[in-house]
């Protein structure tokens, strides 16, 4: 018998995307990605043996009652030995696939990293990634990016307010460090979360 936690908020995906979706504020937001960043950092590097999730995406972030998140799915994590980081077959959503893990089959955490740069742009965007359109939304926030533009157009209007900009801008910025295809200059895990609750708790001033 398999005993499961059950888990009511079910997952990002589901308040973010599905049919039910409900309103979620900025510091709850910020805080899902603290606390799921935060998880994904320790599987990276305080286990005693690396874990690489291989699959970061919103409907793999579980909530429970209070909006805590659980990383789930490690149907294909890989456990990283550091002489066996390639991977002959390439699983995975498309729409959150590290392009650098896609073309060489090398899966390591700053594949992961790559994913969870997409799961912030969910966040602070409501809109869904999707493979199928060229995945418009990274497209829209890197061109941004490159043209030194801010992204306010891209924001859910729901968050989207005046004294919000300058952290969802904050975001913005760390999520396309993280979509870096040099994979060298896209941040850890651990740096990721250390900067999420460092915004979270500049909210409580």
């Amino acid at each position: 018998m398999l005993v499961y936690e059950f888990l009511p908020k079910g997952s990002l995906e589901d308040i973010l995307h599905s049919g039910h979706k409900m309103p979620i504020n900025l510091d709850l937001r910020l805080r899902i990605a603290a606390e799921s960043a935060d998880g994904l950092a320790y599987m990276h590097s305080k286990t005693t043996t690396k874990i690489v999730h291989g699959d970061v995406k919103p409907a793999n972030i579980l909530l429970d009652d209070k909006f805590v998140p659980k990383i789930s799915d490690f149907g294909i994590s890989r456990l990283i030995a550091r002489d066996k980081q390639h991977t002959l077959s390439i699983i995975g959503d498309r729409s959150y696939m590290d392009p650098v893990y896609f073309q060489t089959g090398l899966l390591t955490e700053k594949s992961d990293v790559y994913s969870f740069g997409v799961v912030i742009l969910e966040l602070i965007s409501r809109e869904k990634a999707t493979h199928s359109d060229n995945n418009s939304l990274v497209n829209n926030f890197l061109e941004a990016h490159k043209n030194e533009k801010k992204a306010t157009e891209f924001f859910d209007k729901e968050i989207a307010v005046t004294r919000d900009l300058d952290l969802l801008d904050s975001l913005a910025e760390m999520a396309v460090e993280c979509l870096s295809l040099d994979v060298d200059q896209r941040p850890t895990m651990t740096e990721v979360a250390e900067q999420l609750f460092k915004l979270s708790r500049s909210r409580d001033f």
